[in-house]
Formats: C-alpha cells, sequence, structure tokens
C-alpha cells in the first residue's frame, strides 16, 4: 500500500531500514562503528558479510533482542549460484551463529533457463530453514538482469515459498539498481497474490536518500541500505519538500531536492 511520507516519524523510517554494512576489505573497527548506529537509531535490522555475524551478535545479540533487531546475513552473495545444498548448509551454520534473518540470492541462471522447479524448491527450502529456525527469511531476485515477466515470475515464486519479503537486488553493480517500474511490477504481483510476503528493495541508486523515500512511498516495507542513518535524518526535509505539494500518498517525491 502507498504511504504518506508526511505522516512517518523517526522511528517509523529507523523501522523500514535494512542497515547493510557488505564490503569485504572493511576491519572490524567499520562493522563496530555499525552496531553503535544501530544502538542510536533503532533500525530494524543490521545485515553484515557472513564472516562478520559473530561480531555483531556478541555485540548487538541482549540489545538486539530487547529491541526486535534482525542481525542478519546473505546466502550465496552476490551471485547466487552455489548447489542448493551448499546455500542451505551456509544458512544452517549463519543460524547457529545467531543470525535472525537470512537473506538468499536466487540462481537466475535457473530462472534464464526455465528451471522453475528448481527455482522454486530452492527458494522453499530456504524459506522453510528460515521458519522451521524462527527467522526472517528473505529471496533476492536480482530485478537488473531480468525482463518485466521474469521479475513477475519470481516474484511470485518467492511468494509461493512463503517469505517474508522478496528484495530486489544484492546492489552490486549498476545492473542491480531497481527502477520505479520494477518496484512497481512487485508491488502490483505482490497485491495480486495477496499473500503476506513483503517488499525489500535493496541497491537503491543515486540519489538515495531521495529514491529511498519515493520507494518507501510507493509501498516498499523495508529498505537495504547502507545509508539508513543519512535517510532517517533527512526526513524533516523530505517532509518540508513535500509539505506544499498535493495531499495524499502520491505526492511527487521527484521534485525533493536532497
Amino acid at each position: 500500500m502507498p504511504v504518506d511520507i508526511r505522516e512517518l516519524t523517526r522511528h517509523d523510517v529507523a523501522r523500514m531500514m535494512d542497515y547493510a554494512i557488505l564490503k569485504h576489505a572493511w576491519p572490524e573497527s567499520e562493522y563496530l562503528r555499525g552496531c553503535e548506529k544501530v544502538r542510536e537509531y533503532g533500525f530494524v535490522a543490521y545485515h553484515v558479510l557472513p564472516s562478520r555475524l559473530p561480531l555483531i551478535v556478541r555485540e548487538l545479540g541482549d540489545f538486539a533482542r530487547d529491541h526486535a533487531i534482525e542481525l542478519g546475513a546473505p546466502i550465496a552473495f552476490p551471485y547466487g549460484s552455489t548447489p542448493t545444498v551448499v546455500k542451505l548448509a551456509e544458512a544452517e551454520q549463519l543460524v547457529a551463529a545467531g543470525a535472525t534473518a537470512l537473506d538468499m540470492v536466487a540462481n537466475i541462471g535457473w530462472l534464464k533457463d526455465r528451471e522453475y522447479a528448481l527455482y522454486q524448491n530452492e527458494c522453499s527450502a530456504h524459506i522453510e530453514l528460515c521458519h522451521a529456525a524462527g527467522i526472517n527469511g528473505k529471496v533476492i531476485i536480482e530485478v537488473g538482469h531480468l525482463t518485466d515477466d521474469e521479475v513477475v515470475t519470481a516474484t511470485r515464486m518467492v511468494v509461493e515459498a512463503g517469505a517474508d519479503f522478496v528484495k530486489t537486488a544484492t546492489g552490486t553493480g549498476p545492473p542491480g539498481f531497481p527502477t520505479r517500474h520494477q518496484v512497481q511490477l512487485i508491488l502490483d504481483t505482490l497485491r495480486d497474490t495477496g499473500g503476506p510476503t513483503g517488499l525489500k528493495v535493496s541497491g537503491v541508486s543515486a540519489p538515495r536518500v531521495l529514491n529511498s523515500y519515493a520507494f518507501i512511498g510507493m509501498g516498499a516495507g523495508r529498505i537495504g541500505t547502507s545509508s539508513a542513518a543519512e535517510i532517517v535524518d533527512a526526513l524533516p526535509q523530505v517532509q518540508r519538500e513535500l509539505a506544499a505539494g498535493p495531499p495524499g500518498p502520491s505526492a511527487d517525491l521527484r521534485a525533493i531536492r536532497t
């Protein structure tokens, strides 16, 4: 459902932010700074590379439990091309390490080859594992590599798997940046299916603040981003820019300067 940005609070926006640091060359100190931002802002989730998950679980475990903050990592990042059994083994290891959310990169090649049973079974197996462990499960479909028909097909299969969220992209390259058209396709498909699966938009291109609020206004439930603090801090400016516009959730966010 569309959202009127003018009615949101800082807390509302923070609880839509899947804060992510996925920099393989960054030292431990940067991930610890991320922990401090999570404590300050109360983001709904903090996602890191799998090898960094034990660090943030150690630093944020009790705080995350007390404040309903997910601590997560991606599976088969960024290409999604590892065998299903390897993906599930990685997920099991991360659950044992304390993960409370796991975002699996789907096998794009199977979708391109119309190997729908393989694609569906892998998505379902991932979500079944996550839900059996009592954690949030998402599937990354990488819209930048897909046709419109493939976006719709992938979304329907992710919904069929029972995922908590379908996620647009890994954000690891320009082909992964989602467009408004692609996001609207996913939202329309989710509406048509009528299930509980939500939309997480990741790989938001510049200007990130502007585009993140545009996607929130369209109805995205989560934004996966390393710019979570900047997005939350920008809310007053965004609301001021919108104040002169027409009422309702359809306000033109393209007019916002950030």
